[in-house]
């Protein structure tokens, strides 16, 4: 593993459309090219760029492939053409016989170096700007891993869309190393105001680089709108570079040493007191609370 002291990243965003798979990859691919020609070593592709899945009760297990498999030896070609690293979720085959939402990492090679699994489904069945709500859990099945994959590029942590909202797995990431963490997103329009500043929070209390890519614009079959602002964060929680509401790319050259920099100037992960989390990682009741427990002195 090598920690590069700055690296080349490029953010997709583009519609991914339900009616049209075969055109929705070529336009990827096409956009991977872009990126490539302006430098990248690392290329984030959306949440389900294949194919979102919203548009019918199957059209996700229609959408869905092995890993590997057709959409990932495409990407695969393309990272061996270029010389890159790509990571992008989409619907795969899980062992149990259902579905999950895999982002597969592909390293320069052309290889799939690993794996992450959506491990917080967007469950919001009760979303008023969505028709009849959204409940992803009856789609597919949460992983239940958070692994740091070891790259040429330094260690990269990879989440999906929705996992944005928990702070737990970036924190998690962070200690474990991770230096960039990835957000893979579809994430629903009209809620920039949450995108950017969540984005911006998990860079600032990790000290990492976060880069968020998202899909953009209506999907054509479902009629679900997205985001887009696809952005690089720094470890200071300035946005560094951001898509703006077309399809397209985005490319910044990062400076890996200013995490070392930041944590240097206010080392917060030292000044961490996990004897006072226990509580984190406790069972919880049906609205999500802690069980009432004995009162704590205001002078303890």
């Amino acid at each position: 593993m090598t920690n590069r002291d700055s690296l080349v990243v490029s953010v997709v965003q583009f519609t991914a459309s339900d009616l049209d798979p075969d055109g929705t990859v070529k336009k990827c691919l096409a956009l991977i090219d872009k990126a490539a020609a302006d430098g990248a070593q690392l290329v984030v592709l959306p949440e389900v760029w294949t194919g979102l899945g919203y548009s019918s009760p199957i059209a996700a297990k229609e959408l869905a492939q092995t890993v590997p498999g057709p959409a990932t030896d495409a990407l695969a070609e393309r990272a061996r053409q270029h010389g890159l690293y790509i990571v992008g979720s989409l619907y795969g085959h899980a062992p149990s016989g259902r579905l999950y939402n895999v982002a597969p990492v592909i390293g320069p090679e052309g290889t799939v170096l690993g794996r992450y699994v959506k491990t917080h489904l967007f469950d919001a069945p009760n979303r008023a700007d969505i028709k009849g709500g959204i409940r992803e859990s009856d789609k597919v099945e949460a992983g239940h891993e958070l692994p740091v994959f070891s790259t040429e590029l330094g260690p990269i942590g990879v989440t999906i869309c929705s996992d944005l909202r928990f702070p737990e797995p970036y924190r998690l990431l962070a200690l474990r190393g991770a230096r960039i963490i990835l957000n893979v997103s579809a994430f629903l329009a009209p809620r920039v105001d949450h995108w950017e500043f969540l984005l911006r929070a998990r860079a600032v209390e990790n000290q990492v680089f976060v880069v968020g890519s998202g899909q953009v614009g209506i999907e054509p079959a479902s009629g679900i709108g997205f985001v887009g602002r696809s952005m690089i964060v720094d470890p200071w929680g300035t946005v560094i570079a951001t898509a703006s509401d077309t399809e397209g790319i985005v490319t910044s050259r990062i400076d890996m040493s200013m995490i070392d920099q930041v944590r240097r100037s206010y080392p917060l992960l030292e000044q961490r007191r996990p004897s006072l989390y226990g509580d984190i990682a406790a069972a919880v009741n049906d609205q999500g609370l802690l069980a009432p427990g004995p009162a704590v002195p205001t002078n303890a």
